[in-house]
């Protein structure tokens, strides 16, 4: 058990210095989710919300670059994250919407 333990060390100490250079999953969740946002082609029908969540994805990276790896940057990139799912079911709702209302207007001409 004690050949191992150096080994073990070695592992856990490589994993703290590769771990603390790379941001944190729930940030890297967050800035997927936004470029998924950004991305969008029903986005310009969700600016407002696709803003908000731009906004929050750069106040989680601020706050994660002045407080690594605590409960507040990670509360934050979960913000940004939500945000950004919020403006892509905006746009959704708001295409449906408009859809629904031509089909509407279509079926008030048909006699």
């Amino acid at each position: 058990m004690r050949a191992g333990a150096p080994l073990a060390m070695a592992l856990a100490l490589t994993g703290c210095a590769t771990s603390a250079a790379a941001p944190p999953p729930e940030l890297l969740t967050a800035r997927a989710a936004v470029v998924q946002a950004q991305d969008n082609p029903l986005s310009p029908l969700a600016v407002a919300e696709l803003r908000q969540a731009e906004e929050a994805l750069a106040i989680a990276e601020r706050v994660e670059r002045e407080r690594p790896r605590s409960t507040i940057a990670r509360d934050a990139a979960y913000v940004a994250r939500r945000r950004a799912q919020c403006s892509l079911l905006s746009s959704l709702v708001r295409a449906n919407q408009s859809a629904l209302e031509r089909a509407r207007r279509t079926a008030a001409r048909r006699p």
